[in-house]
């Protein structure tokens, strides 16, 4: 009768110190994992230590399963859900676990080297059963020496129960002061032990860089894809500095101050093909042919855009219409002359080059007609405030006059008088308009 008795102790003794006698478990469920794509993105951590609980404690169950197959199940989920060919490099490390794996009371699996997804599959499976102690000190210790020469922010994972161990809070403390702001410590707590929970949450406090994490919480695959995302994902790199991470950038390589759209391509507002940074005629109407600068094409340059010009092909320096249709220069019995080719630059009173030809030829004709004495008329359209314009009128009106004295025509003949915005000829509202309202007008001083 004895001898059933002494069975039962000794199996009850190998059950708290080995795991023997153990009941069986369900096996943990499968999870298709979500890879975290990390191209294109900044690394928050380029090196991480997973460090694998696998002492006598973890051969209990927790729920239908055993916190071992959790913990491996977790790890394994880890490791398949990792961003892989990014620059990370990974170690792997287990402490406790069965004699018949090792008698070394931690063991490095995975020593840390460029992460390779199928070679940390491989190495987390050498660790098939949990039994012995549970020296997480000495594993963390041994963590500060796999992470001795890294580069870079690194991550310590450790996934136990947290029970029964001696406090690690000591050799946590020694290695965070080792690496300082280089190190986070992140634990994942497998089961709902309160004295392993209050463990874990000493590390966690130790890393300074989050909470302790339930394997509980990790166990989908999206659940854990968040979780990786947060350790090892940073900002989107943005190579080329316009705001548009190189992940989003359809248009890399975008010089330095061009403002771009939601895809990181140049804005081009009036979508004449020339980015509104170096178009200097914007708001061109759809369709219109541009030149580099994003200006209507002139082919003649008689100053009407191609788009506009009803006359193309006007030899060089003949005086234009609107249309663009040649016109006599000063025509005998009319009181007035418009010009919408003489032109400036933009926001000034110096005369375009393109407009000394007609100016030229307006020239001439005045000292043809001795007898005939002009206002030299600045006309603008209403861009701007009135003011402005009135002043911008006025000087361009004075700067032809100018040019027009230089080339003989005696100023007494001559007076300028600037309108700004006062006399339209057509609607401001249009582009079209606009143009028409800008212009010099000379009309005839009686």
């Amino acid at each position: 009768m004895k001898h059933p008795r002494i069975k039962l102790f000794v199996c009850l003794v190998m059950v708290a110190f080995t795991g023997a006698c153990a009941m069986s478990f369900a096996p943990v469920p499968s999870v298709s994992p979500v890879v975290v794509n990390a191209d294109g993105y900044k690394l928050k951590t380029e090196n991480v230590v997973i460090v694998l609980d696998g002492s006598s404690s973890m051969a209990e169950g927790y729920g239908k399963y055993s916190k071992f197959d959790i913990a491996t199940s977790t790890a394994g989920n880890l490791i398949k859900t990792m961003p892989e060919n990014v620059g990370i490099k990974s170690a792997l490390r287990s402490f406790g676990h069965a004699p018949k794996i090792s008698s070394d009371s931690t063991l490095a699996l995975y020593n840390l080297a460029d992460f390779n997804r199928a070679g940390m599959t491989d190495a987390l499976a050498k660790v098939s059963k949990a039994g012995g102690p549970s020296p997480l000190c000495k594993a963390i210790a041994a963590a500060a020496e796999d992470l001795k020469g890294a580069n870079g922010q690194s991550a310590l994972i450790v996934i136990s129960d947290g029970t029964p161990l001696k406090d690690a809070s000591g050799v946590a403390t020694a290695l965070k002061a080792q690496f300082n702001d280089a190190l986070c410590i992140y634990p994942i707590l497998v089961g709902n032990d309160p004295a392993g929970k209050a463990q874990m949450e000493k590390l966690a406090k130790i890393g300074g860089c989050g909470d302790v994490v339930n394997a509980d919480d990790l166990a989908g695959g999206q659940q854990m894809a968040n979780y990786v995302s947060g350790i090892f994902v940073g900002e989107a790199m943005d190579s080329d500095g316009d705001g548009v991470g190189d992940a989003m950038d359809n248009c890399p390589g975008t010089p330095a101050g061009i403002a771009v759209d939601a895809n990181g391509c140049a804005l081009d507002s009036d979508g004449d093909g020339v980015a509104d940074a170096m178009d200097k005629c914007p708001g061109t109407l759809a369709g219109t042919a541009v030149n580099a600068e994003g200006c209507p094409v002139d082919s003649d340059s008689d100053g009407v855009p191609d788009a506009m010009d009803k006359c193309p092909g006007t030899p060089a320096g003949t005086a234009v219409d609107a249309d663009g249709c040649p016109h006599s220069v000063l025509k005998s019995g009319a009181s007035s002359w418009t010009f919408h080719n003489i032109t400036f630059n933009v926001g000034k009173d110096e005369i375009s080059p393109n407009s000394h030809g007609m100016l030229d030829e307006i020239a001439r004709a005045l000292k043809d007609r001795q007898q005939l004495n002009v206002i030299v008329e600045g006309h603008t359209d209403s861009s701007g405030s009135a003011a402005y314009n009135m002043a911008l009128s006025q000087k361009r009106a004075q700067a032809v006059v100018g040019y027009l004295v230089g080339q003989g025509v005696p100023a007494s003949r001559l007076s300028a008088k600037g309108y700004g915005e006062e006399r339209p000829i057509a609607d401001n509202g249009t582009k079209e308009g606009r143009a028409k309202n800008r212009r010099v007008q000379f009309t005839k001083d009686n």
